[in-house]
């Protein structure tokens, strides 16, 4: 089942934070990631509060594509997405939460923080646009930290209203830029937090699909539809004359 809601038509192909720890997607990045398929670097930055935080780059271009991943997850959950964004032109950091992984630090805390370092990062580096996508926890964070990071759009897979003091229902009455919903229709309670972060939102997408998968395990029973939507709404909001590889007049 699928439902358009808003500013783009979608594309169709016809439980807890914490699942089971055999998600084929979940190939942890270590020592050796610069040999991982399509990781371009392996990179480390701090947060204010002094946290050393792992990530791992995609490719190139001026436009920057967060991906944070979910509770129970690392960064490696996103690699799939990541090696298909960067081919397209995009610049994408995955990267983990304190916590997981390499990254310092006491898990599930502190994301906006983790966050707010890892568009710094970025900007530092030259992204001149950047979106964040996120999945469950991961996208709650972005959702709250939109506003203030002043990016193109988000995306958030199977977020929860709220996790732990991140407020993503407060947040999101006041955002104005593009947001894309993805839930699994028997996804409980997540669906029906999703749909009310879209009442509360004034420029909203809501991508519904079948089944209770949750956040980047979506990516598996409904890879081609995520991905196509995923790459729809970044070639929407953003400007591809940023796109690595392409040729601006002069």
């Amino acid at each position: 089942m699928l439902m358009s809601i808003g500013f783009l038509g979608l594309i169709s192909c016809a439980s807890d934070d914490g699942p089971p720890e055999d998600d084929p997607l979940n190939s942890s990045i270590g020592e050796t990631a610069p040999d991982v398929i399509g990781v371009d670097e392996v990179i480390r930055f701090r947060t204010e509060d002094s946290e050393d935080l792992w990530g791992s780059i995609f490719g190139s271009g001026e436009i920057g594509v967060i991906l944070t991943h979910m509770r129970g997850r690392d960064q490696s959950s996103w690699f799939p997405f990541a090696r298909i964004a960067s081919d397209s032109g995009y610049k994408v950091l995955t990267f983990d939460f304190r916590g997981y992984g390499k990254s310092t630090g006491t898990k599930d805390t502190g994301m906006n923080r983790d966050l707010e370092a890892a568009v710094a990062y970025m900007r530092a580096k030259g992204a001149k646009e950047i979106i964040l996508i996120g999945a469950s926890m991961g996208g709650t964070a972005v959702i709250e930290l939109a506003l203030e990071a002043q990016v193109q759009g988000v995306v958030a897979l199977s977020p929860p209203i709220a996790f732990g003091r991140i407020d993503a229902l407060e947040a999101v009455k006041s955002m104005i830029i593009p947001l894309l919903l993805i839930v699994a229709e028997n996804d409980r309670p997540y669906y029906s937090d999703a749909r009310e972060l879209e009442n509360a939102a004034a420029a909203t997408q809501f991508l519904l699909l079948t089944g209770q998968q949750h956040g980047t395990n979506l990516l598996i029973e409904h890879r081609n539809e995520v991905f196509a939507n995923l790459l729809a709404f970044l070639d929407r909001w953003t400007d591809d004359s940023l796109l690595a590889g392409v040729q601006t007049e002069s």
